[in-house]
């Protein structure tokens, strides 16, 4: 190993080390209670460059999960309020994703913006073919309708 090869791999260790502390410290200086710093982590174990923000009356944190980006707001008291994900169609429901592929078989998944709330969950979901976008929003069970169509430039 080179000596340039050593100080590299010290740096980038370093800066991990950085990032996840700076995570932990903003966490800290927002406020944030350790029981709603325990209920993330206990939900959310494999979190990844993890973000806290305040925004008025609420706490949002924003992390990834391998490659689903997620954010998540909380109540000022720890309680889950609603959350956004986004992700590919390998991640779509599969009663959501045949019934995609049956009612559109010339279309192909571009994006899924997936907005939960503790009372439900709708997917929005990104189509497109060589011409057009299409917005489709979907339930959980998969009753499809399209919210958008927009042609290419």
């Amino acid at each position: 190993m080179t000596p340039h090869h050593s100080i590299r791999k010290t740096f980038i260790t370093a800066l991990c080390l950085l990032v996840f502390s700076a995570g932990a410290f903003a966490a800290e200086t927002l406020g944030i209670s350790d029981k709603l710093l325990q209920i993330f982590k206990q939900t959310f174990p494999d979190a990844q460059q993890v973000v806290w923000a305040e925004q008025g009356d609420k706490y949002v944190v924003n992390f990834h999960q391998g490659d689903i980006l997620t954010k998540v707001e909380y109540d000022k008291d720890g309680n889950f309020v609603n959350s956004l994900r986004y992700y590919g169609e390998r991640n779509l429901p599969v009663t959501i994703l045949c019934r995609l592929q049956k009612k559109f078989p010339d279309k192909t998944v571009f994006g899924v913006t997936e907005m939960a709330t503790e009372s439900s969950v709708e997917y929005y979901i990104k189509l497109q073919d060589a011409t057009q976008w299409i917005t489709v929003r979907s339930n959980i069970d998969g009753n499809l309708q399209v919210v958008e169509k927009y042609k290419k430039a």
